[in-house]
């Protein structure tokens, strides 16, 4: 048995209550001397001594009455299945053959074993067979939060195992509940992954490695996603010379660290179209979406605001007004910018193994249907006492 709201329990101090009252009953009475009192029969003066019965029973059955109400309160819950399943297992898993393969051999252990097998979806789909996954969902929070509120009804105290990817779609809610204990097998699925690139000359493709910086790709990619093809076009329109050497000298740094290639231009031709701009004009038409732009000596500039594709710097990009230019790191700032410009993160994410722990917690489900003739018998046993304390209050003039 077990109690699903003990803080309840406490309430059982209340029972002090109707036994104060009792002994407060029981006092000592005052003596009254009155005229008739000669006539009266000597034993009648006799003082009552001792406590009677029945004002006994019925400090027991108020007694009773408040112990029951709290113990109903305190949501007894009485297990009828024993404990024997406790080291059973459950495996829920996510329906997706790269999580099979992955697990295989667990899980073909568990099938051989007997054990419950399910795929993640609404309706709790049984495993009876690995290789025949159902018609695949996209796993998120809810999903998978459904599937265990399911697990729920048809599970006692079977240990959970929990079979799925790893992906930050998992935090589509603040906290996923599991009913009962639970052990997470996860995998990192990388053919999940887009590979943004931006493609050059003679095939050569640039995208963001596994050290998160701008690399060569050796060779095709799979599942890869242009983002970019042909030269990187670049206009500069800043007349100062020290700031077109510093934004030139940037550039040739990237060009030589990541073997990106730029095509410059000083003079803005018609009809075309330009990847990046420098300039320090105010913008006279609307800019485009799909130009990065890189405006200095802004500080006067009251009417435009920075946005993702622009960057706004307040004083010209050269050694003696700027301090980024200054100490070298403009080559990094203009490569990030870059970067996010043509969108080269990648955009398959997992989660740390802390936040995974953080995101699952323990929630026992217990089904109530197999609980409720244990409530309802506590509840009418509690009204028969209730009707058994009012009736010898009232009827024996206790």
């Amino acid at each position: 048995m077990e109690l699903l709201n003990p803080l309840m329990l406490w309430g059982t101090l209340a029972i002090a209550v109707p036994i104060i009252i009792h002994f407060w009953h029981q006092k000592k009475g005052k003596v009254i001397y009155w005229a008739a009192t000669n006539w009266l029969i000597e034993k009648n003066l006799q003082q009552s001594g001792g406590i009677r019965l029945d004002n006994i029973l019925l400090l027991l059955l108020r007694c009773l009455l408040l112990l029951l109400l709290c113990f109903l309160l305190s949501k007894p819950f009485l297990n009828t299945f024993g404990n024997h399943q406790a080291d059973n297992k459950v495996h829920l898993v996510q329906a997706k053959s790269f999580v099979t393969e992955n697990y295989k051999f667990e899980l073909q252990e568990a099938l051989k074993k007997g054990e419950k097998c399910y795929w993640f979806s609404e309706k709790l789909l049984p495993i009876t067979d690995l290789q025949q996954t159902p018609q695949n969902e996209n796993l998120d929070g809810e999903l998978l939060q459904k599937s265990l509120n399911k697990l729920g009804e048809v599970i006692d105290k079977e240990h959970i195992n929990l079979y799925f990817i790893n992906s930050e779609s998992l935090q589509t809610l603040p906290h996923i509940f599991v009913p009962n204990t639970f052990v997470l097998h996860t995998s990192i699925d990388t053919s999940q992954q887009t590979r943004p690139y931006l493609g050059f000359t003679n095939n050569k493709r640039i995208l963001i490695g596994s050290n998160k910086l701008l690399i060569l790709a050796p060779e095709s990619i799979e599942k890869g996603q242009s983002k970019h093809s042909g030269l990187i076009k670049v206009l500069i329109e800043n007349q100062d010379s020290g700031e077109k050497q510093s934004i030139k000298a940037a550039l040739e740094a990237l060009a030589q660290t990541y073997q990106l290639e730029f095509d410059l231009t000083e003079k803005s031709k018609p009809n075309t179209a330009y990847d990046v701009v420098f300039s320090t004009r105010f913008p006279e038409k609307p800019l485009s979406d799909n130009t990065l732009y890189i405006f200095s000596n802004t500080a006067k500039w009251k009417f435009l605001t920075e946005k993702s594709n622009q960057i706004l710097f307040p004083n010209l990009l050269n050694a003696q007004g700027s301090e980024i230019v200054f100490e070298g790191l403009f080559p990094e700032l203009l490569g990030e910018k870059i970067i996010q410009h043509f969108g080269l993160q990648n955009e398959y994410k997992s989660l740390s193994h802390q936040q995974l722990h953080s995101l699952f917690k323990t929630q026992k489900y217990f089904k109530s249907i197999s609980n409720d003739w244990f409530s309802k018998s506590l509840l009418l046993l509690f009204v028969l006492l209730l009707a058994l304390e009012r009736w010898i209050a009232i009827y024996k003039n206790s």
